[in-house]
């Protein structure tokens, strides 16, 4: 779920997170503590709630990075209990997203430009037994090839368009251990791209991605171990998931596996100062499509780089974040990173490592939730990135 399509299927079903990043919290979990609040909200707050019904926010925000440009982000969501009975589940969730940007120079806009679609739902069911994740977008973006692998040429080889669109469904239910989760992924892509340069429209079709429009089901499993103490903004607790799909076309069988594990600590009382730390990784086999490739940079992997540029068929990589809240609703996060793509197991090795460093301003857009919108500035051998989104980064 970290190619071109499962990632935005992830972001938009806030798997990791609205945007962003996170996964569910456990039964029974206590409220996170809070910050020293003052004395009044302030004026225009966006978001209207009470304890016992849905909350609503839309939350505006800009990115840059030097795949797709200069854009605007709007998400627009609502938080909520399916059942008022429902004492142990999390607060259920439902957004749609949009976003349109434009990569320089801005006079070739008509040309450069990247839009997105989609809505998403994260349900938590009967005493927390059942999660149920939906998600259904479309994109149309703007990309620069720069080969596969670890040692992407400095200037693009060729512009082409890349459009997708994705449905997406994921059903766990509670076995056996408590916290621990195991269940089914269906989705279905229909991918295509195009380019001008017909040197790059032949690189296209040789990697699964040509101009007519290609759909796939796929199928998969899924498990996740998860005893974190907050959904959205955990300061203790582990979460593991485990994700693999594919596809059984006669013509394209392949296989992605999904490992990911993340553990969270408090320093000192409250949460409001956390370390956490994450490993992940992407492994494909068989006859992978372009947009099932693993995208370095892309939602849920490593800040730092432009998703697009390092992509391969394997990726491994590593991060610790220390977060802070420093005051009333505002929070500083910093961390670093590392990790590669590369080809196969055995070729591991030569590829060359992808360290990056980052900073975000946080602010929590829900006043009786943990849910916090995050502007990250990150610096990696690409250059400088200015992401925005909702949820942690893992």
């Amino acid at each position: 779920m970290r190619g071109a399509l499962w990632a935005a299927a992830a972001a938009l079903v806030l798997c990791p997170g609205i945007a962003a990043a996170g996964t569910p919290d456990p039964p029974g979990a206590p409220l996170a503590e809070e910050p020293p609040a003052p004395p009044s909200a302030p004026e225009g707050e966006a978001s209207t709630a009470s304890p016992s019904g849905p909350s609503f926010t839309v939350v505006p925000g800009p990115f840059f990075n030097p795949n797709q440009g200069l854009g605007v982000l709007v998400l627009p969501m609502m938080m909520f209990r399916v059942s008022a009975d429902d004492t142990v589940s999390p607060p259920s969730i439902a957004a749609l997203a949009g976003m349109y940007s434009v990569l320089p120079p801005f006079d070739e806009a008509g040309s450069r430009y990247s839009w997105a679609v989609g809505g998403a739902t994260r349900l938590f069911l009967d005493q927390d037994r059942w999660r149920v994740q939906l998600a259904l977008g479309y994109f149309d973006l703007f990309r620069e090839f720069h080969g596969i692998g670890g040692n992407p040429t400095e200037n693009a080889l060729f512009d082409f368009r890349q459009m997708g669109a994705v449905v997406f469904a994921r059903v766990l239910r509670e076995v056996g251990v408590r916290h621990l989760y195991a269940g089914l992924i269906l989705g279905y892509t229909a991918f295509r791209a195009t380019s001008e340069d017909p040197f790059g429209q032949a690189v296209l079709e040789s990697l699964g991605a040509g101009p007519n429009w290609s759909g796939q089901f796929n199928l998969g499993l899924a498990a996740q171990y998860d005893n974190r103490n907050d959904q959205w903004y955990p300061s203790c607790g582990i979460n593991f998931n485990l994700r693999m799909n594919g596809s059984l076309n006669s013509d394209q069988e392949y296989l992605v596996v999904e490992p990911s594990f993340a553990q969270y600590f408090q320093l000192g009382q409250g949460d409001r100062l956390v370390l956490a730390y994450e490993v992940l990784g992407q492994f494909g086999f068989g006859d992978l499509p372009l947009p099932s490739y693993a995208n370095y940079g892309s939602i849920g992997t490593i800040p730092g780089y432009p998703a697009g540029e390092y992509i391969d068929k394997m990726m491994l990589g590593a991060q610790v974040e220390i977060r802070w809240l420093f005051w009333w609703r505002l929070g500083l996060e910093g961390g670093v990173g590392v990790g590669k793509v590369f080809p196969s197991f055995a070729e591991f090795g030569p590829q060359p490592w992808l360290p990056s460093a980052w900073g975000s301003l946080t602010y929590k857009v829900m006043e009786d939730q943990e849910i916090r919108a995050r502007l990250t500035v990150a610096v990696g051998k690409s250059g400088a990135l200015m992401y925005f989104g909702l949820g942690q980064n893992f």
